[in-house]
């Protein structure tokens, strides 16, 4: 799963995993072929059909189970679906793959709990030539407790790439007014959450690159009204904090975008967000 995350991912990314994961009977000979005088008809080209990935992806087997889901929007992208699909089942199958060999290891000398590792996206924003997609990630290797986490990929559908969040900026920006922005939008968000832990030393604002940002959709159409941030847990609260997700408009930081992507940004945001910073999507891979 892809990943603008310096935390496991995803991302996702989201994010490189921790490591995943007969012969048929020789054909009888054929007659030599006729030798043929006319020059041979050129192949067909692939149609999009045949070079479709699936939407869904799911493995299992005595040491891990892996899964991965992808929002069915993503087929109007062929090229981000091929990306998006063969690089997160590569790390699945990675990830299966190190817990067959930590089964192996173990030697049967205690009772071995599969793994588990799951991935579900969802199309964020989608405004020319921007789509931008969002992830949460859950992941089981038998510690203490599981981990999870948010990923996210911008697509140029223009340039046909994902590019890096850093890109929507111009180099030369003041990104300390985008770190404050997401600073006091967490403060108040905790200020609605029962029993939350104030920003502390120990638990700090963090800046705009050590957090997941995902484009959101705007009250004008066709537009990117603003950034969903998504930080993880441990990052401004202990775990049993949770996650949190809060908008920052596109007027706080309409000044800092590049221009190659500055047009795609206008209005406001659809959604304000929970105002407790809880997430707006969950994870359902039924």
């Amino acid at each position: 799963m892809p990943s603008t995350k310096a935390r496991p991912v995803a991302v996702l990314g989201l994010l490189a995993a921790l490591g995943a994961c007969e012969g048929k009977p020789a054909a009888p000979p054929r007659a030599p072929a006729a030798v043929s005088t006319t020059a041979p008809a050129p192949a067909a080209p692939a149609t999009s059909a045949a070079m479709a990935r699936p939407l869904t992806f799911d493995q299992s087997d005595e040491a891990a189970k892996v899964a991965l889901r992808l929002p069915a929007e993503i087929a109007s992208h062929p090229a981000l679906h091929a990306l998006l699909y063969d690089r997160e089942t590569a790390d699945l199958k990675t990830f299966a793959a190190k817990a067959q060999a930590d089964r192996k290891a173990s030697d049967g000398k205690f009772p071995w709990r599969p793994y588990t590792r799951q991935g579900q996206w969802f199309l964020a924003a989608d405004a020319a030539p921007l789509v931008a997609l969002r992830a949460l990630w859950f992941e089981d290797t038998g510690g203490a407790h599981p981990n999870h986490g948010a990923a996210s990929l911008i697509w140029d559908s223009a340039a046909k790439r994902d590019i890096q969040p850093s890109a929507l900026f111009r180099p030369e920006a003041d990104m300390s007014v985008l770190d404050k922005a997401i600073c006091d939008a967490v403060a108040q968000a905790k200020t609605h959450r029962e029993g939350a832990t104030p920003l502390n030393a120990m638990f700090s604002c963090p800046k705009w690159n050590q957090t997941v940002l995902v484009p959101t959709p705007s009250t004008s159409p066709g537009k990117i009204g603003g950034l969903a941030v998504l930080i993880d847990p441990y990052v401004v609260g202990p775990y049993a904090e949770g996650d949190y997700e809060i908008v920052v408009p596109v007027s706080a930081f309409q000044a800092l975008l590049a221009p190659a992507y500055a047009s795609a940004f206008g209005g406001a945001p659809r959604s304000p967000g929970n105002p407790d910073g809880t997430l707006s999507v969950r994870m359902d891979l039924k």
